[in-house]
């Protein structure tokens, strides 16, 4: 009870000796807030700061920034799920994540010593993919870049090399598997799938121009057929000629590759002028010449499923201006209709077909003031939109590819690879590796191959870019010289 009443007593100075005792200790005031700030960042993007967890303290100001490589596209970066800029800074006011993304693009690149000119990539049932290199750069440099036909595997590394005194075309895949290619001399090369050369064409005139795209066509018998001084038909086994077809004209030459119709037929245009039809017995069917004076053609004739034939020309002189066409010509050689490109536009690039038999051509930009353009033409030859290039002056020499899901792809001398939608409205475009010449190959992966002249023309590169396309459309002729084996034939896969 006593104890008790002590307490009750003393309750008021044993609080007092408590708060005493109390004050007699430090306190510790509580740390600053701090937030969780989570970074994730892609392969393919370079800055800071890296992925990892950060815990920072509420109020600072935190910085980050960042670039995407070369060799990736679609660069997005976002704090808590908005976009924003690559390259800022924001207040640590509560937890925040912040992502960098991007899309490898190029999936791998071969660099050749040589430009990869007017070559377009050819590919094997295995999927060797097979290129040219070299060019012949003329006045005022008047001199040789000899060339090299390339055998690489589908992951870009070298399979094997053949090196050719002079520049190398496209080449072709016969129905054995020989490997067919044409110089800049008109001698043509057989070799086989590992390399090793079978014979060597040279009955052809050895006169050709710096422009074109030579590539032999190969018919439904394996027949090999070369353009140069005419037509020559050659025995794929042995290299022998079978036939030459030739114009009356002297120093007539055949720089546009031949194709194949339907029926067996070889198209090719001799002169530069005219469109020869010839039987497979090397008699000739039909010629068509050009309505004006000075049109020429240098590219390979596009064939759809009625056997009418889309061919471009260069040139074309009405008295007052230069004036290029697009002619449809029947199977049995008469005009289906022609349109008349506008702005002295040249036309040096192929015609593709898409799906729906819409036509298209590249051409050039007609002058340093000028665009060059994508047309689509309907198959009654009304244009029904083109694309200009962003870069006046800028020339398209490429034939457009046409893949799966409907985007028609092309290379250009803006240095840029360009994917359009049906409607011709641009799907994207991407830095490639120079200038290009030679038309692009889509593999059933969706792998794109696309060859360049870099370093001033000196060197080149074939490169693999991802994209959503798994082979081609289907469509009639939906690349250059029709497929992936430049077989020049309708028909053939």
């Amino acid at each position: 009870m006593r104890l008790a009443c002590l307490i009750s007593a003393g309750a008021t100075s044993c609080c007092l000796l408590v708060l005493a005792a109390s004050c007699g200790k430090k306190s510790t005031p509580p740390g600053p807030k701090s937030y969780t700030w989570t970074v994730d960042v892609s392969a393919g993007i370079d800055g800071h700061p890296p992925t990892g967890t950060y815990e920072v303290t509420e109020g600072m100001m935190v910085n980050y920034g960042y670039r995407i490589l070369d060799d990736y596209t679609d660069f997005c970066v976002q704090l808590d799920g908005d976009t924003v800029a690559p390259t800022d800074s924001f207040v640590m006011n509560s937890d925040h994540t912040l992502s960098a993304t991007c899309q490898l693009k190029v999936l791998w690149k071969f660099h050749c010593d040589q430009a990869i000119y007017y070559s377009s990539p050819a590919v094997g049932d295995d999927g060797t993919i097979y290129f040219g290199s070299g060019m012949y750069l003329g006045p005022p440099y008047s001199q040789w870049r000899p060339g090299t036909l390339y055998a690489l595997n589908p992951d870009g590394t070298l399979q094997w090399s053949h090196d050719i005194g002079n520049a190398v075309y496209s080449p072709v895949i016969g129905n054995d598997g020989t490997i067919f290619v044409q110089d800049h001399q008109n001698y043509v090369y057989a070799f086989d799938p590992g390399g090793g050369l079978k014979w060597t064409y040279s009955d052809c005139s050895r006169f050709h121009r710096d422009m074109g795209m030579s590539t032999p066509a190969i018919g439904p018998d394996g027949t090999v057929y070369i353009g140069a001084d005419g037509i020559h038909a050659v025995d794929p086994q042995t290299g022998q000629r079978l036939w030459h077809f030739t114009h009356n004209k002297p120093a007539c030459e055949c720089i546009a590759s031949p194709v194949i119709g339907p029926d067996g037929t070889i198209y090719a245009t001799i002169c530069e002028d005219s469109l020869f039809a010839v039987n497979p017995d090397g008699t000739r069917r039909w010629a068509f010449g050009f309505t004006r004076d000075y049109e020429m053609t240098f590219d390979s004739p596009a064939i759809d499923e009625q056997g009418v034939l889309y061919v471009g020309v260069e040139g074309g002189w009405d008295g007052s201006t230069l004036q290029s066409n697009v002619y449809a010509i029947n199977p049995n050689g008469t005009l289906r209709w022609k349109y008349p490109v506008d702005g002295g536009r040249f036309v040096r690039a192929s015609p593709v077909i898409g799906p729906t038999g819409t036509i298209y051509v590249a051409t050039k930009a007609g002058g340093a003031e000028l665009d060059a353009r994508l047309i689509a033409l309907s198959p009654t030859g009304i244009r029904l939109w083109y694309y200009s290039l962003e870069r006046v002056g800028a020339d398209i020499y490429c034939t457009p590819s046409i893949g799966a899901d409907g985007l028609i792809y092309f290379g250009a001398e803006s240095t840029l690879l360009y994917a359009l939608n049906p409607d011709g409205t641009l799907n994207w475009k991407f830095q490639t590796y120079g200038n290009n010449w030679s038309s692009p190959a889509i593999l059933p992966t969706g792998t794109l191959l696309l060859g360049t002249l870099w370093g001033g023309f000196y060197e080149g590169y074939l490169v693999a870019y991802k994209t959503t396309s798994h082979g081609y459309a289907a469509a009639p002729w939906p690349r250059f010289h029709h497929d992936n084996k430049n077989t020049g034939r309708y028909g053939a896969h």
